[in-house]
């Protein structure tokens, strides 16, 4: 028996209490005999299975079981706890956290998962999750007003397939009903979000399905992966005070602090557009020294920014 299937096993005892080992045997398309041996298994693994002779018995766990190492290694644990706190972070239900509480030791708080951002909207945030998650679990359309990368804000309609956190920012996956195709929608664009009575009619399985039939090509070849920009290398001057943020945003292959605590920095950065609006961000502490294109392309954005301000 897999790793995988003794974690499922425990898991479903846990959830319902009580199973029969023709159910067990059903559930993982296995014969009663070896339900039988796997609960044997657990049983000398220390794991405080017990059987239940008579009507409305069964195979039973102690609701006061916690996962022993012997059966999870370090790394199996790790990825346990982690994913216990992304629920707790998201607004998981509080009976699902309890349930997967049981998989993993009570002295598990040296880790804590937070997805809200620092400033006081933090609960905001949770609330929106809540809203989609709910939509998503029930099969329930949402209308938002979205704002586009163009700054135009616009009504969407859109029947929730996903929640995916991609890069630095969460995106809703679904149907956009305004749209007729698959959208992705950052979730920091979103106001307004209401799950409406409507039901969601248009699943993730069924789009696909309809478009692999029709063009008889792979998920693969209709969506591939988005192509990563091209990476520039880019050499500049840091003040001290800006050091820490600029490491934050971008990788530094290289930090060289001088007598006056600034620092010549080479760091990667993406070739879109948008970076030179980023680094003018840093303002008068930080100076690009290479490559020209970027330093040019920084002062004249400068120069129009001065522009407005004069009289």
């Amino acid at each position: 028996m897999q790793i995988d299937q003794l974690f499922e096993f425990v898991y479903v005892l846990i959830d319902k209490k009580r199973a029969t080992a023709k159910e067990m045997a059903a559930r993982f398309g296995v014969s009663v005999r070896t339900i039988y041996r796997w609960v044997d298994a657990l049983c000398v693994s220390g794991i405080p299975i017990y059987s239940l002779k008579g009507r409305g018995g069964g195979i039973a766990i102690s609701e006061k079981f916690a996962m022993d190492n012997t059966l999870l290694s370090e790394e199996d644990r790790l990825a346990i706890v982690s994913s216990v706190k992304a629920l707790n972070a998201l607004g998981a239900n509080v009976k699902t956290e309890q349930k997967l509480s049981h998989l993993v030791a009570s002295e598990a708080d040296w880790l804590e998962v937070d997805f809200a951002p620092w400033s006081p909207e933090g609960s905001e945030v949770r609330t929106l999750f809540a809203t989609l998650r709910d939509s998503i679990l029930k099969k329930r359309q949402v209308v938002f007003d979205y704002f586009s990368g163009d700054g135009k804000a616009q009504k969407k309609t859109v029947h929730p397939w996903k929640l995916l956190f991609k890069g630095q920012a969460w995106y809703l996956d679904g149907w956009s009903d305004s749209n007729k195709e698959e959208r992705f929608f950052k979730l920091s664009r979103m106001r307004n979000v209401i799950q409406t009575g409507r039901a969601a009619t248009v699943s993730q399985n069924s789009f696909y399905a309809q478009k692999l039939d029709g063009d008889k090509k792979s998920a693969r070849d209709l969506y591939p992966a988005q192509e990563k920009p091209k990476m520039i290398a880019i050499k500049a001057k840091v003040a001290a005070q800006k050091i820490s943020y600029l490491m934050d945003a971008f990788v530094c292959q290289e930090v060289k602090v001088g007598k006056d605590k600034s620092a010549a920095v080479t760091f990667l950065a993406p070739d879109t557009p948008w970076i030179c609006e980023y680094l003018l961000s840093f303002g008068p502490d930080l100076k690009i020294v290479s490559p020209a294109r970027v330093k040019e392309q920084v002062v004249q954005l400068a120069q129009k920014i001065s522009l407005q301000y004069q009289p």
